[in-house]
């Protein structure tokens, strides 16, 4: 995406106004884009990116709705993935001409009494310069649910960083014209028709008996603790892997499994650093299955911070245990969170 905007930039011959010094600048014509979600709520982002385009259309006016930035680009190469990073996003501003671009994330988790999750948004001027920043945890008021709770952040923090946001339009600001030319290119773009994909190799036999175990499990759609797998202490640095190479294989034998990977932790008395090491030590799991040839679209991962402990946490033995890696196979119509 990013190498293809910069082209269709490129080729494109409207210009724009000059950006001012950073003490001075306004954003007239704002993009925003669509905020990258690292949580594990699946909506998270999308219920952030309605209030933040709320927010400044209601006061400012200037944003292009996401349901026409996305339909500038369906059907061709170019269509846009749920979440934008920033140097895509800012490709996409000098792509349409927009002279500002907020872009973001929410992230952390959204399980428990008290959600984890946090909202981070950037503004960055026509030059790419920063010009605003700010990180609000997600906190849920009475009978409040988390996806309203992200809203109310996401909305709360945009009005700080989007005061640089307003004024008389730009010459051209979303100009129909302009985006008409844009879509046409991203068609043109398209390549041919490619031959069809050769069949995809059968099913590796399990070669264990760990394995084949596994693989039953992944087909049957059921949760297991994987076993064979171990940390460095309170940490997410993998010292035993042998269960992963069986895990590799259970994947392998069973080519149409998906699976989520979650971090348990023994509790610590600090429920935000539970939540970030398990998460870590899920990441680091699922990083060495993609280092095995497990492709990493068959994998989700989360942590779940000191959830569901198996053993009581006043013993060293128990505290061990807690420490764990779960598996769950996912229906094969479930969607990455």
């Amino acid at each position: 995406m990013r190498l293809a905007a910069a082209a269709l930039a490129a080729a494109l011959v409207a210009g724009r106004a000059a950006a001012e010094g950073p003490a001075t600048v306004r954003v007239r014509c704002l993009l925003i884009a669509p905020l990258e979600n690292a949580s594990d709520v699946p909506d998270a982002a999308v219920a952030a990116d309605e209030a933040l385009f709320a927010s400044a259309g209601a006061s400012r006016g200037r944003a292009i709705p996401e349901r026409d930035l996305r339909a500038i680009f369906a059907g061709s190469t170019m269509d846009l993935p749920q979440g934008l990073p920033a140097s895509v996003a800012m490709d996409l501003a000098d792509l349409l001409g927009a002279d500002g671009v907020l872009y973001g994330s929410v992230e952390g988790s959204g399980r428990g009494e008290e959600p984890t999750l946090t909202v981070t948004l950037h503004l960055a001027g026509g030059s790419r310069e920063l010009i605003r920043a700010a990180t609000a945890r997600v906190a849920r008021g009475p009978g409040e649910t988390t996806l309203a709770a992200v809203r109310r952040a996401a909305a709360e923090t945009g009005e700080g960083v989007l005061s640089p946001v307003g004024g008389p339009p730009l010459p051209g600001c979303f100009d129909r014209v302009r985006l008409a030319r844009v879509r046409e290119l991203a068609l043109a773009a398209r390549p041919r028709p490619e031959a069809p994909a050769a069949p995809a190799p059968p099913p590796a036999a399990p070669a264990t008996a760990r394995q084949a175990e596994w693989s039953w499990r992944l087909n049957a759609k059921e949760r297991f603790v994987l076993e064979g797998v171990s940390f460095e202490g309170r940490s997410a640095r993998v010292a035993r892997a042998s269960g992963l190479e069986d895990l590799a294989g259970a994947l392998r034998a069973s080519p149409a499994a998906r699976i989520r990977i979650e971090g348990f932790v023994d509790a610590s008395g600090q429920a935000d650093g539970d939540a970030r090491l398990s998460w870590a030590m899920a990441q680091a799991v699922a990083e060495r299955l993609v280092a095995l040839g497990i492709p990493r679209e068959r994998l989700t991962w989360t942590g779940r911070g000191s959830d569901a402990p198996l053993l009581p946490n006043f013993t060293a033995r128990g505290r061990a245990r807690n420490r764990r890696i779960e598996v769950v196979a996912l229906p094969e119509t479930a969607s990455r969170p």
